[in-house]
């Protein structure tokens, strides 16, 4: 019997996709977003630093690999299972998470779906990829 491991290729295009959707995600609600958060344009302009950036692709790099690394105990071993998966986990861990963390700071529920919404997408299109794209020793 052949033995699934982390397919680091796959986790590697997870990793890109990972800041690519949120780009285009925020990119598509960023007016509503700065307002809901009450941002000016000149206030984020300024407020312009790699360290975010550089934290985003460590933080998706660690959940990419953790996910694979998940799918290769359950184990995952098709792209609906991958995507019902990832699409359960960012629902149950990150967007769940933030809107109670947002309700407690009283921040308006749209923001949380706005902010919990994207990361529901990047797992479940990680969990797409890795579950259609494995390895096996």
């Amino acid at each position: 019997m052949r033995k699934q491991s982390v397919n680091l290729w796959a986790v590697l295009v997870c990793v890109v996709i990972g800041q690519v959707i949120p780009a285009l995600w925020y990119s598509a609600f960023s007016e509503k977003w700065m307002a809901l958060n009450g941002f000016t344009m000149e206030q984020i302009k300024a407020g312009t630093s790699p360290v975010p950036y550089l934290a985003s692709i460590v933080s998706s790099s660690f959940m990419a690999y953790t996910m694979a690394w998940v799918f290769t105990k359950i184990p995952v071993k098709s792209l609906l299972a991958g995507f019902l998966i990832g699409l359960l986990f960012g629902v149950v861990f990150i967007l769940f998470e933030i809107i109670v963390k947002d309700m407690f700071s009283m921040r308006p529920l749209l923001l949380s779906l706005i902010d919990g919404g994207v990361s529901v997408l990047v797992y479940a299109i990680t969990g797409a990829i890795l579950g259609v794209w494995r390895k096996y020793e």
